[in-house]
């Protein structure tokens, strides 16, 4: 027969009843364990989390979502923080559609050519045109290299009818550059196809094809489409359509400094380049441009992001452990894109703690 100590039994259910209080939050609600967000698996979904989680102002979150709904162009945004995927909502389509992220491809071009470097394919990003097609009769745009391409600082001016050709890096090279390579800045959706075929040349596959087997497999993304020209290049600067919650797992990754589970996706070295602010864009260096990536500092802080036409956005803040995902409607509308900002950095960012003030 076993007999129940009554002292013991009361002692260990006051134990109980403590410990379980202290798992709770101040909403009564579990708290969330903390995960090592530097380093998740991203062949995995995310964990889900809340938006009353501790270091989330949830009533200033819930203002600046309602505030983006309600904007005309907007589709869908998705933000992890932490870790942690505390928000996924659509105003238009479902976590099964594949959205034209337009120009946000460019960054992940970028992340192919550093994977090249990594893999001893290419020595550097110093490498000139000419190099892989000698038969461009211009001595000057022989010279343009992967970094200058990376940069948007070639002189090659934006022309984006050069999907439409039968001969599209002929039809880029024929034009005259802008200024001599290496001096000023211009954005340029043709420069980056150039630098598509560059990879081509380099790794006798396209983009996509590499990608597939060395990123998109690696962090877990299977549904997309990426568009190529009539020779099968894949479309250096624009072209990729993405699920939302796919184009957070890219961000994710470079918040993880290119690795995943603790197998390196993307050197560390490279993420560092691609974020540093090469091209600034004014004296005080509050914005500017680093490989085919936006950045700029607000409060001392810097946001990094890519950016793609009529509103499509991976944003990067490493100080609050955040990523977000945008995706919007096609329609150009620059009220909708000033509103946009605006709401993301005064209402959302601002509702997650950053790490240093914990």
């Amino acid at each position: 027969m076993i007999i129940l100590n009554k002292s013991k039994l009361s002692f260990g259910l006051i134990a109980l009843f403590a410990f379980t209080v202290s798992c709770e939050d101040k909403s009564g609600q579990a708290e969330e364990h903390v995960l090592d967000w530097g380093n998740l698996d991203l062949t995995e979904d995310f964990q889900t989390g809340r938006t009353n989680a501790e270091g989330i102002d949830t009533d200033q979150l819930e203002t600046g979502l309602e505030r983006a709904k309600v904007l005309d162009n907007f589709y869908a945004i998705a933000i992890v923080y932490k870790g942690r995927l505390v928000v996924e909502e659509y105003k238009y389509g479902n976590r099964d559609t594949q959205y034209p992220i337009w120009s946000v491809t460019k960054s992940f071009l970028s992340a192919l050519v550093g994977q090249t470097i990594d893999k001893g394919h290419l020595d550097d990003e110093f490498k000139a045109l000419g190099n892989y097609y000698p038969n461009i009769a211009n001595s000057v745009k022989r010279q343009i290299t992967f970094g200058q391409l990376l940069t948007m600082s070639s002189g090659i001016p934006d022309n984006t009818g050069y999907m439409f050709e039968a001969y599209p890096l002929q039809f880029i090279m024929d034009k005259a550059l802008l200024y001599p390579s290496g001096t000023d800045w211009n954005y340029t959706s043709a420069g980056t196809h150039v630098l598509s075929y560059l990879f081509t040349a380099v790794m006798d596959e396209s983009a996509s094809s590499f990608g597939e087997l060395n990123l998109f497999s690696k962090i877990g993304i299977s549904e997309y489409t990426w568009e190529s020209d009539a020779y099968g290049v894949s479309n250096g600067g624009f072209g990729l359509s993405l699920r939302l919650i796919d184009m957070a797992k890219f961000g994710q990754l470079f918040l993880q400094e290119g690795t995943s589970a603790g197998e390196e996706i993307i050197s560390s070295a490279w993420v560092r380049k691609s974020f540093a602010m090469t091209i600034p864009f004014n004296q005080d260096k509050s914005s500017g441009y680093g490989y085919l990536w936006w950045m700029r500092m607000v409060n001392g802080e810097k946001m990094v992001y890519a950016a793609g036409y009529g509103g499509q956005y991976i944003m990067i803040v490493p100080t609050r452990a955040l990523v977000v995902a945008i995706t919007s409607s096609s329609r150009y509308n620059g009220e909708y894109g000033q509103n946009l900002n605006r709401i993301f950095y005064q209402d959302i960012i601002g509702s997650f703690r950053a790490l240093n003030r914990e």
